[in-house]
């Protein structure tokens, strides 16, 4: 489920929390708790937004005899 479904589906939740018949203390924990993940989501999506595209990283291959250097320092232990 992709976050803008994720935000569309709690929003839907936190409109129903009035009408859904639970104690007050509860429906305000679960409005908090919705509230909450709007907050997270909303947060993570905006920093997605606004941090740059990292350039991918090399990847490197196999190490072939033409490429394979031995180290210059031969450890004693």
């Amino acid at each position: 489920m992709s976050r803008a479904s994720t935000i569309i589906l709690i929003g839907a939740l936190i409109l129903v929390t009035p009408f859904s018949g639970f104690p007050s203390s509860l429906r305000e924990m679960f409005t908090l708790v919705l509230g909450a993940c709007v907050l997270g989501i909303g947060i993570s999506l905006r920093t997605r937004e606004t941090r740059p595209a990292a350039p991918p990283a090399p990847v490197a291959g196999p190490a072939t005899p033409e490429t394979f250097s031995p180290p210059h320092e031969i450890s004693p232990i």
